[in-house]
């Protein structure tokens, strides 16, 4: 939990961090805290937002990310985190009696021509840990060059200068950085050829990388206002987070944080990424966290006197966090189920019909009412089936 606090503070000391802007503690909607407790959530919380309704590994993140991360380390024999304690997958529905399965059906020849590529497209670079590693090693390597150089060993330089190139074109981040240079660069001298082909290279890079793959639906706890829905979406490399469900300070449909993903703004930020303890990272398979810049949006009760302060996107495995730095607080965000998903949908809905005039005051109360009457129902149905009878409640009242 001290790695993050630490990594910050360390940051804001080197003068990596803009001031912290003073706010009163009304214009927040987040609790204020103090240093020790500052981004502690990013490891406690965890475990106890998969037991709050979030499912398992197979939902967070992309799931098609999630997805090409598992089949490379299936069939390379790499050691995937231990996921046990996560909450595993519903069985199979049964409607009418029958299951609908479809586990078992083969993908067409279009999706598993798709999933080939994407898998190829994994291959080509490094992930985690070994793209930490790999990074280390291009840097100790163009020291080395340096040097060599400083001795006029031409046939050293030119091996090194081969293994660097060889090396950065494992790096995703890298490659996403040059192609998109490049490709601006045709596409400034009208040459459309080299423009697609680099545009190609940039996307493929794009694709395997993990803050580019948080799109959708996400849930985390805002603090005395309790768990809150957001949806990630992305304008060219700008994250923009809104909220689904909202609060008395940032409404719905309110942008909560905005992050810059472009590759000059990482390169300015200079934010390294976080580097967990070893228990820590045994915990969460991976030493390394990931961090990016981002702002975001604070307001006073009834949206009133809204502002942008500095923030941080943190990727924490297959979930992510997201540091209002000046507040020191942070929020943990993690993949709702579908049943989490239209429990807080509904919730919203009825909190708004009852702040409405009159008559939206009674649809709610009338929807609750049938919201428990539907509830009582289902209990009844189960009751049925514990005792083995086979009768029909209804009489077939609504087929």
């Amino acid at each position: 939990k001290k790695d993050i606090l630490t990594t910050i503070q360390r940051d804001k000391r080197c003068g990596r961090a803009s001031a912290s802007i003073a706010l009163p503690i009304s214009a927040s909607p987040l609790t204020m805290m103090t240093s020790e407790r500052l981004l502690a959530a990013v490891l406690l919380v965890a475990s106890t937002t998969v037991t709050a309704g979030f499912t398992n590994g197979a939902f967070s993140g992309s799931r098609a990310f999630a997805e090409r991360r598992m089949r490379i380390s299936m069939s390379q024999g790499s050691a995937m985190p231990d996921d046990s304690d996560h909450q595993r997958p519903s069985p199979p529905e049964v409607y009418d009696e029958h299951e609908y399965d479809l586990n078992h059906l083969a993908p067409s020849e279009k999706r598993r021509t798709r999933m080939e590529l994407e898998e190829e497209v994994m291959s080509r670079f490094e992930h985690g840990d070994n793209l930490m590693e790999l990074r280390k090693q291009v840097k100790d390597m163009k020291v080395d060059l340096q040097d060599a150089r400083n001795d006029g060993d031409l046939s050293k330089m030119s091996k090194l200068k081969s293994k660097i190139t060889e090396a950065q074109r494992k790096d995703a981040e890298l490659m996403y950085r040059l192609a998109t240079e490049r490709m601006a660069g045709a596409e400034e001298e009208g040459l459309s050829e080299e423009h697609e082909k680099y545009k190609n290279e940039a996307m493929a890079a794009r694709s395997v990388l993990p803050q580019f793959n948080i799109e959708g639906l996400w849930v985390g706890k805002y603090g005395e206002h309790g768990y809150e829905m957001i949806n990630v979406t992305y304008v060219e490399d700008t994250i923009i987070a809104y909220k689904v469900t909202g609060d008395k300070n940032v409404p719905k449909g309110e942008v909560t944080f905005t992050v810059d993903l472009s590759p000059n703004a990482l390169i300015e930020a200079g934010l390294e990424p976080i580097e967990l303890a070893e228990d820590a990272s045994t915990q969460w398979g991976t030493k390394h966290l990931p961090r990016f810049p981002g702002k975001g949006q604070v307001a006073a009760e009834g949206f009133v006197n809204s502002q942008w302060i500095e923030g941080q996107l943190i990727i924490v495995g297959d979930y992510f966090s997201f540091a209002w730095v000046p507040l020191g607080h942070q929020i943990f965000f993690g993949r709702p189920s579908p049943e989490l998903t239209l429990k807080m949908l509904r919730e919203s809905q009825m909190k708004e019909l009852q702040a409405g005039p009159g008559e939206l005051k009674d649809v709610a109360k009338m929807r609750a009412f049938a919201v428990r009457c539907w509830d009582e129902t289902e209990l009844l149905e189960d009751d049925l089936e514990t005792e083995g009878m086979d009768v029909d409640p209804y009489n077939g009242a609504f087929q």
